[in-house]
């Protein structure tokens, strides 16, 4: 039976190989921010610097929306330990399905994979129940400031350069009885090392038909993730 090491070590090189096919190797990533919705930039200001985690809380929503406009451009993001995710509302979001990478149950070996996809991905947004220690954390943090990853963690992240806490929210598109979820209004909660004083930022999350056009999503799942 392959031992964990071993199908660590396989996924590692399909991956470099995956990188070195598509021209995303380390060497090419130079730029020391990833892109960032503009409607984001009220609430991380120095833009989405590489090396940093962003902890959030209370939305899955504004987690995507942070690696949005980055996979639109050409990053790679993974995720990890979100199994209710699926690749519709990923698109719904923004985010590119060919540069997508999901673990959806990565159970005892989280820190593992989790490092893995920091050692080749540009974003790696990491799940509220993952099984990491205080320890596991540190080591990932670390990596991440080593390869010029970004990590977008749910929940609490002692250490995180940035936190967002989702304090209150409001969808809309609704009538009296009739239309559809169009966005949702979101306050949140800015704070830590890398974005000043804490604050409260007003945002509206409902962009993701032009953002989905620009990442080129295929037009069923556009339509599928706009009647949701």
């Amino acid at each position: 039976m392959e031992t964990v090491e071993a199908r660590l070590a396989r996924a590692r090189a399909a991956l470099a190989g995956v990188q070195y096919r598509v021209g995303t190797t380390r060497d090419r990533w130079e730029a020391p921010t990833l892109p960032l919705a503009p409607v984001l930039d009220r609430v991380l200001p120095q833009g989405l610097r590489r090396g940093q985690v962003v902890s959030v809380i209370g939305s899955t929503s504004l987690m995507l929306a942070l690696a949005s406009a980055a996979s639109a451009e050409g990053s790679w993001t993974a995720v990890v330990g979100m199994p209710s995710l699926g690749v519709v509302a990923a698109a719904r979001r923004g985010l590119d399905l060919t540069r997508l990478a999901l673990v959806p149950h990565p159970g005892a070996q989280a820190a593992a994979a989790a490092g893995a996809c920091i050692d080749g991905m540009d974003v790696v947004i990491l799940g509220p129940r993952l099984a990491l220690s205080d320890a596991d954390r540190r080591r990932l943090a670390s990596r991440a400031r080593e390869r010029g990853t970004v990590i977008v963690a749910e929940g609490p992240w002692s250490g995180a350069h940035a936190t967002l806490t989702a304090v209150a929210s409001r969808w809309h598109g609704l009538g009296a009885g009739d239309g559809r979820l169009r966005g949702r209004d979101l306050e949140v909660r800015v704070e830590g090392r890398a974005s000043g004083p804490a604050r409260l930022v007003s945002l509206r999350l409902d962009a993701e038909a032009s953002v989905r056009r620009e990442a080129g999503v295929p037009e069923p799942l556009r339509a599928l993730g706009g009647a949701a």
